[in-house]
């Protein structure tokens, strides 16, 4: 009788510490705003067959998120610091406006419809080997995968995809760290939507 219930305490006690954190939807919603449904790719062929978005349409959110990615990928000092996060032979080393940097590799894009017929916006996604989710180069991770029944569409913070991102601050291994990796995942790991 004693043993039950000291299970139950530690089982009280557990969930009462689990729902003091936020979830990975909240703290979303506080840093990226309310939620919006994208559309996310890694290629134009694998776009074009959902018969969602044309031809036209599939090649501009590539083009966009290629012509993009050197201004919005995220930034590392060290190559092993972005390849723990992003993976082994995924980081490249990159310079802009004569600072040298590693980024991850571009891994696909998202289309986003933007509110009041204000038509669509694009953005790059890159893929996070820890958790193998799909990121903004703002850090906004996409979540609730399948929405819709549809399994290429997902909800992203809405300013992930209203808001221009540029990265210019070079991460060390001290910032990820005190952020919980890239996009600042530090309270949670599990039990994410997708």
């Amino acid at each position: 009788m004693r043993s039950a219930a000291a299970g139950l305490s530690a089982v009280g006690a557990a969930a009462m510490l689990s729902g003091c954190d936020p979830s990975p939807e909240e703290l979303s919603r506080k840093q990226f705003g309310p939620p919006t449904e994208v559309a996310a790719f890694s290629s134009v062929a694998e776009c074009v067959a959902t018969r969602d978005y044309t031809q036209q349409q599939c090649e501009a959110g590539q083009r966009a998120a290629a012509n993009d990615d050197n201004r919005t990928a995220p930034r590392f000092a060290d190559k092993s610091v972005c390849e723990d996060q992003f993976g082994s032979g995924s980081c490249q080393p990159r310079t802009d406006g004569g600072q040298s940097f590693f980024s991850p590799l571009l891994t696909g894009f998202l289309i986003g419809q933007l509110a009041n017929g204000g038509g669509y916006r694009y953005g790059g996604l890159y893929r996070d080997r820890r958790d193998d989710r799909s990121y903004t180069g703002s850090g906004a991770w996409l979540y609730n995968g399948g929405y819709g029944g549809r399994n290429y569409r997902y909800q992203v913070g809405s300013s992930a995809i209203t808001a221009p991102v540029t990265t210019s601050r070079i991460q060390t291994r001290s910032s990820v760290v005190s952020r919980g990796g890239f996009g600042g995942r530090s309270s949670t790991r599990g039990g994410w939507g997708g």
